[in-house]
């Protein structure tokens, strides 16, 4: 399989640097892609895991915020998994197949993940395998991507629809790749614009333990189940979801006047130096801003927030393609 990604780099003249990040040529064109609708990339900066075994889904349905034995059969969801204190050390796409699961999620994170998640196995029948290097991860732009599914298995892979006119293909075997045509390839910048166009936040090591699920939204996208059973953080969680509001909510922003980084910090002057937010995703465009995912105080709106470190730097704050029920 890494041969048939380094074939497929030189085809398009791109680089994996250091910190996993695919670099193409031309990128005020692919992000035009984007635009259009039309934009693939290979995931360069995220990892996939297999968790399979006759205790599967029981042991994970036990861990995860999001509802496994829902998925168990055949499906997709997003979720997340959390300390004991509700703070998240990992979101990811979990797919469901007959029992067995393969999770995508940050690579920056995913081994520490996979060491943590083993210590809870016990004598449970769970192997949790890291098959990054055996797969080539595609995430495309497709219009009938609308919810989380799960459209094709076979023996070269997987295809599923993650919603937000997205889909991933996890690819096992090479084979002809006719889907990518009328599709430009793009790197991994305009890849998390497309995250950040629908509203879709990472835990990265940039904000490893810095948020509660609800912060990421992720009750809004269907990674929270209020139903299931316990799990690391889960009353941190239910406490949040029902006994106050919200104070942290994902927002979607524009940045003038600064490069902007994962896990940078967010002020305000009324707060001085207090931290009240981060920033989750940021891909620069075309004309120099910088178009952002963060998690802020909703209150913080009414004054100005500012980059910790940049204060003339400007954060507008821009649309989701979604409701927040209580930050708004």
């Amino acid at each position: 399989m890494q041969q048939l990604i380094e074939q497929w780099l030189v085809e398009n003249e791109g680089e994996i640097r250091d910190g996993d990040e695919l670099k193409l040529p031309a990128y005020v064109q692919q992000l035009a892609a984007v635009e259009a609708g039309r934009a693939y990339s290979l995931l360069s900066k995220y990892a996939l895991l297999h968790i399979h075994g006759d205790d599967a889904t029981t042991f994970l349905q036990g861990q995860f915020s999001c509802d496994v034995a829902a998925i168990a059969a055949g499906g997709v969801t997003l979720g997340s998994y959390s300390n004991a204190k509700g703070r998240m050390q990992a979101t990811f796409i979990l797919a469901g197949v007959a029992g067995q699961y393969y999770l995508l999620l940050r690579k920056d994170i995913a081994e520490g993940f996979r060491r943590r998640l083993s210590m809870f196995v016990l004598r449970a029948k769970v192997k949790i395998d890291a098959v990054t290097e055996q797969y080539a991860l595609w995430l495309q732009q497709d219009a009938q991507a609308v919810q989380p599914a799960l459209i094709d298995v076979h023996e070269g892979g997987l295809q599923l629809s993650i919603g937000h006119g997205m889909m991933l293909r996890l690819v096992s075997q090479p084979q002809p790749m006719l889907w990518q045509q009328g599709l430009q390839a793009v790197g991994s910048v305009a890849a998390d614009y497309l995250f950040i166009r629908a509203g879709l936040g990472w835990v990265s090591q940039a904000t490893f333990e810095e948020f509660v699920p609800q912060m990421l939204n992720l009750e809004l996208l269907g990674g929270i189940s209020f139903k299931k059973g316990c799990y690391p953080g889960q009353e941190i969680v239910a406490r949040t979801q029902y006994l106050g509001k919200v104070k942290r909510r994902l927002y979607r922003a524009n940045v003038r006047g600064a490069s902007v980084k994962e896990g940078a910090a967010i002020i305000t002057a009324a707060t001085g130096d207090q931290v009240i937010g981060r920033v989750v995703l940021a891909a620069e465009m075309a004309d120099g801003s910088v178009a952002c995912l963060l998690v802020l105080q909703h209150t913080a709106w009414e004054g100005q927030p500012v980059l910790q470190g940049n204060p003339d730097a400007v954060i507008e704050k821009q649309s989701l393609p979604y409701n927040l029920p209580d930050a708004d």
